[in-house]
């Protein structure tokens, strides 16, 4: 389902919440059957990111015991028949429940591991280096420890938001690059963690400018029905969310100069691969004017 925009690459991943309080989904993937009518029905896309625990600011932490019990009534009855061309990601900030997950994983998928909690520890560089094939998600997330991620909201970024992302940025490449992992990483801006509404809409019209300064060649965005998208605020359509975050990607996506693959992270990932037939319109209204 990839497909270039421009001098893009863009990937369009699913979005998969095994959880029963996510707060777009919560309560439809439950159940292994579930789970595979899902899988069937976004077996096109080019990656699936899967989640067992909400970190969404008014739920509470899991122990990783649940979010495995989670994953072994949905996910995991699927492993042996996952698609090759999908790639699996693991939303979970939770090292024991990704370490667990990795070995069930058969070798030939290809994964990532979307780590929210932005904690670049020697346990992380670990595991990097136990599964040679797995990428990881870089999260811009200001939380002090990784047992605090889903309290996010407590830990806003103190202070201008653009400046303070950079600085995560360079120090985070810094390390991976000593580790020689750099080529594994997917850096992600980590929209509504640990920021403000104000914050967030600063770097959502900053980003471009920032990834275009920054060496990183993959990005992940992921905005989809982010309330701080909401205008007004008091906006619950998710329809409308979904709209919003395909005007603001479209105009993000024209204002970038130098290439990247860039991974959009969604709950309506038809409407996201609207972007090409966007593009293609446009070119033509261009073309014939």
């Amino acid at each position: 389902m990839s497909f270039p925009y421009r001098n893009q690459r863009i990937h369009i991943w699913g979005v998969v919440n095994a959880t029963p309080n996510s707060f777009s989904d919560g309560g439809d993937i439950t159940t292994a059957e579930s789970f595979q009518r899902r899988l069937h029905e976004w077996k096109h896309l080019d990656g699936l990111d899967v989640g067992a625990e909400s970190t969404a600011p008014k739920n509470s932490a899991i122990t990783h015991l649940e979010e495995r019990q989670r994953l072994e009534q949905t996910l995991i009855p699927q492993l042996k028949n996952w698609p090759r061309s999908l790639v699996l990601s693991v939303d979970s900030y939770q090292l024991e429940t990704v370490d667990w997950l990795l070995a069930q994983v058969p070798t030939d998928v290809s994964t990532v591991w979307n780590d929210v909690s932005g904690k670049i520890e020697p346990s992380v560089i670990k595991l990097l280096q136990k599964y040679p094939g797995l990428k990881y998600v870089l999260c811009f997330n200001p939380v002090p420890t990784r047992s605090e991620t889903s309290q996010h909201m407590t830990f806003a970024t103190p202070g201008p938001i653009v400046p303070a992302a950079r600085k995560f940025f360079l120090e985070s490449f810094e390390t991976f690059l000593q580790h020689d992992l750099f080529s594994r990483l997917i850096a992600d801006p980590c929209f509504g963690f640990g920021k403000t509404r104000e914050q967030n809409h600063i770097l959502l019209q900053q980003l471009p400018a920032l990834m275009d300064e920054l060496a990183c060649p993959v990005w992940m965005w992921g905005i989809s029905r982010k309330s701080f998208l909401r205008f007004p605020a008091e906006t619950s359509e998710q329809g409308a969310l979904d709209g919003l975050s395909l005007l603001w990607l479209n105009s993000a996506l024209d204002k970038l100069t130098h290439p990247h693959t860039i991974i959009i992270r969604t709950h309506a990932p038809l409407l996201a691969h609207a972007l090409g037939n966007w593009q293609q319109l446009r070119d033509e209204w261009t073309s014939n004017s």
